[in-house]
């Protein structure tokens, strides 16, 4: 690929400099305003043709090579395509100044590169004489982006029946508030919907975590059974097969390892009406966050809850997951309080992440 520099006092002029030498198939690699005086600059654009053939992709690895390292390369190898495809609107996206003011706001926030691209590509297909503004850019985004993202809304039209209560674990890597966001949605179903609940909790590596919960039982006057096995966790669900939903705080294990998995999905065994929210930090780091998911594929989750967003500026981590995986959003946790700091996810919240200036909501279900 040959790469080339040009000079020239306006944006415009330097375009038009990059057209006459390479064409129309030549790709903007950057551009930047230099001052060489306080009344003298000129506008830097770097641009790129290929002389021939496309660079080839890199080739297909090798048989026995990790399967997490083949899903990373094949995401590379999508976004170079999009990339290749696209060389007009990658242009168009570096040169319009509230585009790419909006395109690198998204990825200071930690919104992925690949997601941040294709959102604004769909948000704006059809050519524009005129230049385009914020507001419609932002729109066009915000747009796009929920039509990819699902929310859920668990604790509505609950159908428990005489053997099976509707029982919710509460699944997550250690230290991601499991316990804490258990006992928020507890006492906002005892005290604000008025439903008779149960506590199970199956964590036996935590004394404390057992403890701290049975406190919250007690506070809240909520019936509560510790568990560590199968057929314990089996009996103590037939004895709460009256109240109207369980709730079940589990292990926090580093679930960066399959195995650790497993292990939860055989003590869960085949029971009917069980729904898992898989809980995760929103200060974790985006990468660690994908694997960590993609290792319970092979338990059925219900949503996600994500905790600790008071905590971040990068909430992008958090979007993310939402787009790459299938699996919708319930809750939001938003600080220590309880319950207070748990709220229902929703649209207009999200965004406002995304976008501080807009005001969110917030609410319970």
């Amino acid at each position: 690929m040959q790469v080339k520099t040009y000079r020239a006092p306006t944006i415009n002029r330097a375009l038009e400099l990059v057209k006459n030498e390479l064409g129309e198939d030549a790709l903007i690699l950057g551009n930047k305003k230099v001052s060489v005086s306080p009344t003298e600059n000129y506008v830097e654009v770097m641009a790129a043709i290929d002389p021939g053939n496309p660079d080839p992709l890199p080739p297909e690895p090798p048989p026995g090579l990790d399967f997490q390292a083949r899903q990373e390369l094949q995401e590379i190898k999508s976004f170079l395509s999009l990339l290749i495809s696209s060389k007009d609107y990658f242009s168009r996206l570096q040169m319009q100044e509230p585009l790419a003011e909006v395109y690198h706001s998204l990825l200071v926030r930690g919104l992925d590169e690949k997601h941040c691209y294709v959102l604004l590509k769909s948000a704006l297909t059809q050519p524009q004489e005129a230049a385009l503004g914020k507001r419609q850019v932002v729109e066009g985004f915000c747009r796009e982006l929920l039509a990819r993202i699902k929310f859920a809304r668990p604790f509505h039209n609950l159908t428990p029946t005489a053997s099976d209560p509707c029982t919710f674990s509460f699944l997550g890597p250690t230290g991601v508030g499991k316990t804490t966001s258990l006992a928020k949605l507890a006492a906002y179903l005892k005290i604000k919907r008025s439903l008779e609940v149960g506590i199970i909790s199956i964590d036996s590596y935590r004394i404390g975590a057992v403890s701290q919960l049975g406190t919250y039982a007690e506070i809240l006057d909520i019936p509560f059974e510790a568990v560590q096995s199968q057929r314990e966790f089996q009996l103590v669900r037939q004895k709460f097969k009256h109240h109207d939903l369980v709730l079940v705080d589990t292990s926090g294990r580093n679930y960066l390892r399959r195995s650790h998995v497993d292990e939860l999905k055989e003590l869960f065994g085949k029971n009917r009406n069980l729904h898992h929210f898989l809980v995760l930090s929103a200060t974790a780091k985006d990468n660690d966050l994908k694997q960590t998911i993609r290792h319970f594929d092979s338990i059925p989750l219900h949503s996600f809850i994500f905790t600790k967003i008071d905590e971040t500026l990068t909430i992008g981590s958090v979007i993310n997951q939402l787009l790459r995986f299938s699996c919708p959003i319930s809750y939001l946790g938003t600080g220590q309080q309880v319950p207070e700091d748990m709220e229902l996810a929703s649209p207009r919240r999200l965004l406002s992440f995304l976008f501080p200036a807009k005001n969110g909501d917030s609410g319970k279900n």
